[in-house]
């Protein structure tokens, strides 16, 4: 018995419509996959630099509110509050960790112990690098970025931290959703879409 072979546009049809199934259900599935980022916010930074001040401005800027910002914050502060949603910076501050009297292993285990803890509360955490190149320069900023940009449940980026595509790869790798705003001013806006 001969078996009827698929002519060639058949075969084409065929492709198309399956990449197209295929894509349509990895889209659905990354799209579950992205939080909603909703108020109260509480921003903190893993370095003690600027980004999560520069963070909160911009939320409550697109009117993402309350939204706190408290640099020292530990998990316990966590209870009781009604934080819906954590955001985490990384990239260090040499100067504000030594005004803050810490240094970047006590404030990556500050920030791992405060996301354990957020996650445990049903706390939606977002692990961010918002100060683009200048706080990607040395092994105090690498630290932050490989400890803590992993745990968050998405990962929030501004496209001058990214210029390499380093942050593209780390969500890969972690099987994050990515997150990338135009700039700073630009952060509240592009939380804000994931709620539409």
């Amino acid at each position: 018995m001969k078996l009827k072979t698929m002519n060639p546009k058949s075969f084409l049809l065929f492709g198309v419509v399956f990449l197209s199934a295929a894509l349509f259900f990895a889209g659905a599935a990354s799209a579950a996959e992205m939080p909603a980022v909703e108020a109260p916010v509480i921003v903190t930074t893993c370095g003690q630099s600027p980004g999560a001040v520069m963070v909160k401005m911009s939320l409550m800027q697109s009117q993402i509110t309350p939204a706190e910002n408290k640099n020292t914050i530990i998990a316990s502060d966590l209870a009781g509050k009604g934080y819906k949603t954590l955001i985490v910076t990384t990239g260090t501050s040499g100067k504000g960790m030594g005004a803050a009297g810490t240094d970047v292993n006590k404030e990556i285990a500050r920030c791992k112990e405060l996301i354990e803890a957020a996650k445990a509360e049903g706390i939606v955490v977002i692990t961010a690098h918002v100060e683009g190149m200048a706080r990607r320069t040395d092994s105090a900023d690498q630290a932050s970025i490989d400890e803590i940009m992993p745990l968050g449940d998405a990962i929030l980026i501004v496209a001058g931290s990214n210029p390499d595509g380093y942050f593209t790869k780390l969500a890969q790798d972690n099987d994050k959703p990515l997150i990338e705003a135009k700039d700073a001013l630009s952060i509240g806006s592009s939380l804000k879409e994931l709620n539409k």
